[in-house]
């Protein structure tokens, strides 16, 4: 079963929005405060510590997901692969708690050096592997990885052709494009 055609269909109702999954949530309030129920209610508060789990693994899911797209494609050099966007939601730059740097951590944690990374919001240098030019990041690039769904990112579909793109949020119209 498709999750995103079934979230589709379930979004035709008029009082409902269900969300898209996504490789995280990050940021201030969301990836945060649903911990203090779960602390002072542990009993009432089981669905939250569950969804709270479900996000807090998924940027390990998405860097397993990346690992298994690369050696489907053979990519082998994890220098060739970027991640797009640092920041933790979209058209922002604010990078509290963002999935993206929580992916780098997990990286980092496995002995392994940290994949590119690049966001258009994001004007000074956050982490070490960080591009600052667009350009310059998909130059070298086999592999990108649609963290954030920036509006730059939509506008530059074009750029991405013949690459091997893992869209973490369902957004690309390019063909054959991997998605979490």
């Amino acid at each position: 079963m498709d999750v995103y055609e079934i979230i589709r269909i379930c979004n035709m109702h008029p009082r409902v929005n269900i969300l898209q999954p996504g490789p995280g949530v990050g940021g201030h309030c969301i990836s945060v405060d649903p911990w203090f129920l779960v602390g002072d209610y542990p009993s009432i508060a089981k669905v939250i510590d569950e969804s709270m789990k479900t996000n807090d693994s998924q940027p390990s899911f998405v860097l397993n997901r990346i690992h298994e797209i690369m050696r489907e494609n053979g990519i082998t050099d994890y220098a060739r692969v970027g991640l797009y966007g640092l920041t933790y939601k979209e058209n922002v730059d604010d990078i509290r708690e963002s999935p993206t740097l929580q992916l780098l951590e997990a990286q980092e944690r496995h002995l392994a050096k940290p994949l590119k990374v690049f966001d258009p919001l994001v004007g000074k240098k956050v982490v070490e592997s960080q591009v600052m030019d667009f350009d310059e990041f998909i130059k070298d690039t086999d592999m990108v990885v649609i963290m954030v769904k920036h509006d730059h990112i939509k506008a530059s579909w074009d750029r991405l052709k013949g690459k091997v793109i893992l869209d973490c949020h369902n957004i690309c119209p390019l063909d054959n494009v991997y998605h979490i």
